[in-house]
């Protein structure tokens, strides 16, 4: 009896074993992650460098684009100091006993982008001298009254600065070096001829159009404090000869060569 009843119990151990393992044999395991390459070491000291962040997905197309800057405009004031010298130099010199003298005067502008520059600037020249004859053997003749002369251009400036790309120097700072420059312009000029005991219509009080060319060095101090040395020839016909000692010479010019030196400041 007890071998007959050992098969049975043997049939039903491997049926319920069959019901525990089917079930499991169902469902696969989950794929486990597998964990990341371990970094290489580095030498003892040295910093790790930092992990690529950067998102696998981005293209330089989704960057922003930079912008691009437009040239700069940048305002700039300055004083000068200069010799004037006129063209109609037998008028003056009858007149005041020289035909050149010292200005002063100033002005401003703007510096637009490296090179193109508009200025307009006042210069003025005042000497005093004596109303004067001139007889008909061409004698000056001395009146004896006392006279002051000045004459004040206005000039208006456009030109051009022969400036290179900047350079770095040993400190990462731009290198200061002179720029060359030269322009041209227009403007208007006042005359005047004043006496003390001028009688009625004897004072002279003119104003004319004029046009000049200049050219010049700049020598930079820093990025906003700087000089020049200009060279300024201007052109006002038919300011002088309408009468008097100008029209005895023939003398109808009245512009000249103007050597200045400006003290700039440029923000």
């Amino acid at each position: 009896m007890t071998a007959r009843r050992l098969p049975a119990r043997l049939l039903w151990l491997g049926f319920a074993l069959g019901l525990a393992v089917g079930p499991a044999s169902a469902q696969e395991p989950a794929p486990v992650p597998s964990a990341p390459a371990p970094a290489a070491p580095t030498p003892a000291g040295e910093p790790r460098p930092p992990e690529d962040v950067t998102t696998p997905d981005a293209t330089p197309d989704d960057m922003p684009t930079p912008r691009k800057r437009g040239p700069g405009i940048r305002p700039r004031v300055f004083g000068l100091v200069g010799f004037q010298s006129f063209t109609a130099a037998d008028s003056f010199s009858a007149v005041l006993d020289t035909s050149s003298g010292v200005v002063f005067g100033g002005g401003g502008g703007l510096l637009l982008g490296r090179h193109l520059f508009v200025d307009v600037s006042v210069s003025s020249f005042s000497a005093d001298g004596s109303r004067v004859f001139i007889a008909d053997g061409g004698e000056v003749v001395d009146l004896g009254i006392a006279t002051e002369v000045t004459v004040r251009p206005i000039d208006i400036s456009v030109g051009w600065r022969f400036a290179g790309a900047p350079r770095l120097g040993p400190n990462g700072k731009p290198r200061l070096r002179p720029v060359p420059y030269g322009g041209g312009g227009f403007g208007f000029q006042q005359y005047t001829e004043t006496s003390e005991f001028a009688n009625a219509g004897d004072d002279v009080s003119e104003t004319h159009g004029s046009y000049h060319v200049l050219g010049g060095l700049e020598l930079p101090f820093s990025r906003h404090l700087g000089a020049t040395a200009e060279v300024l020839y201007r052109w006002v016909p038919d300011g002088l000869g309408t009468g008097g000692v100008s029209s005895y010479y023939d003398e109808t010019d009245l512009g000249g060569a103007q050597v200045r030196v400006k003290v700039v400041f440029t923000f």
